[in-house]
């Protein structure tokens, strides 16, 4: 197979923003403190009729808007989150219905905050077999329903938000090289289940992100015979700026080549990788990594060829 070709990003964020002033003012705070904390001034949460499902039609229709296709080229949708409160249907089912694609295959898939690269890299390899020609890939999470609005290491990081990408095959040559892992033995570190809140060890989380994530990085760019300054765009799951940090000074990543939004958007865990795609400029050519970790524990690199 040649490969496969970005050809539609989007994104979109609930109405209501929450600043870190006003979570301050909760928690006798100021705002430069949370934003040393974690990096973060904004983050946003539905409210009225918006829900996982408006926020994940919403951003589809801004990813088949930018690429200029038609509803009915998508033969596949994959919707990766870690919030929904309902089984059945999923929320792929919700977003085909919504945009009236008579016949495709849909899933949702339970990754944690790497949610979107797993789901990414089943489409691809969807595409790679040539069951489907046409992917939607969405990472779409409702946080602000699943953290104790008292407890401010949770609450002070996580926002609501969808982002979609649309993969297709591509005529030409492209590269692309993924390496995924999983360590379910430490799943504990970060938890979530349905009528409970949203619990998280934020120092065990840390070791494991600034640990395993230069590794797999290293990994994949071995895989792909590349070296970091030869990546044009680099996208980190938006977690915490002190992990992000934490890992570019690692790898040694030059300030400026890492992309970053958390300070407007948060962490908004299947979500962000997808949201930050949607923001920067590709061109033809370019290598672009992404690098999804968090709960499972689950970590997942993807390095493509644009």
């Amino acid at each position: 197979m040649n490969g496969i070709k970005i050809i539609g990003r989007g994104k979109y964020l609930p109405r209501k923003e929450v600043t870190s002033k006003a979570l301050g003012k909760r928690f006798d705070a100021s705002d430069e403190y949370i934003y040393k904390v974690c990096g973060i001034n904004s983050r946003w949460y539905c409210e009225g009729t918006e829900n996982l499902e408006t926020m994940a039609y919403n951003a589809s229709i801004n990813a088949i808007n930018n690429g200029k296709i038609k509803n009915d080229d998508i033969d596949l949708i994959i919707v990766a989150t870690t919030s929904s409160p309902k089984m059945m249907p999923g929320i792929s089912y919700t977003v085909q219905s919504l945009l009236k694609i008579e016949d495709c295959i849909c899933m949702d898939i339970l990754g944690g905050c790497n949610g979107f690269i797993n789901a990414f890299d089943i489409a691809y390899n969807y595409i790679a077999i040539g069951k489907v020609n046409t992917a939607l890939v969405i990472g779409v999470d409702r946080l602000s329903t699943a953290i104790d609005k008292n407890d401010m290491s949770t609450t002070i990081l996580f926002g609501d938000g969808a982002g979609a990408t649309i993969i297709t095959k591509s005529s030409e040559k492209k590269e692309y090289y993924s390496k995924l892992k999983s360590r379910g033995q430490e799943s504990e570190y970060l938890t979530y289940e349905v009528g409970r809140k949203l619990r998280m060890d934020g120092t065990n989380i840390y070791k494991y992100a600034v640990t395993e994530v230069p590794k797999i990085i290293n990994e994949t760019l071995e895989m792909a015979n590349l070296e970091i300054d030869d990546l044009k765009h680099i996208i980190l799951h938006q977690s915490n700026i002190r992990i992000m940090n934490s890992i570019a000074k690692k790898l040694g990543i030059y300030k400026g080549r890492l992309y970053a939004n958390i300070e407007n958007v948060g962490n908004t865990f299947c979500a962000s990788i997808p949201i930050a795609l949607a923001e920067i400029d590709i061109q033809d050519g370019e290598y672009l990594l992404m690098c999804g970790y968090g709960g499972g524990l689950n970590t997942g690199c993807i390095i493509l060829e644009a």
